[in-house]
């Protein structure tokens, strides 16, 4: 069980990170027109969702790409790692990777400026 406080500070945290803030009441209960989880961000054309679980398995996953990524074998030229996740039947991949790498991609096109 998480406590609200927890997911309440990921969230802001999270938000801040996008240069917005957290949505009072997000989810169906939102007066803010959105139930995304993040508002007045540098970015809105994103819908944010955030959420928090001790563990996920795509996490473990892509902690093991990381590692490859960051190993002796690449040391000249280093990688940044990514997960590509795809379920039988539907129609599109997903694509995890760390947020700090997400923000660093969205500053080199210009579209983000910290």
């Amino acid at each position: 069980m998480t406590s609200k406080s927890c997911w309440k500070g990921l969230e802001r945290r999270v938000c801040e990170k996008f240069g917005g803030r957290r949505t009072p009441l997000s989810g169906s209960n939102s007066q803010h027109g959105t139930s995304s989880d993040c508002i007045e961000t540098k970015f809105p054309w994103l819908y944010i969702e955030i959420k928090l679980k001790a563990s996920f398995y795509h996490h473990t996953l892509f902690k093991d790409a990381a590692k490859i990524a960051q190993s002796e074998l690449y040391k000249k030229q280093p990688k940044t790692p990514i997960l590509i996740t795809h379920v039988k039947s539907e129609g599109s991949e997903l694509v995890t990777l760390r947020i700090a790498d997400f923000l660093a991609m969205l500053h080199a096109r210009g579209c983000y400026n910290e």
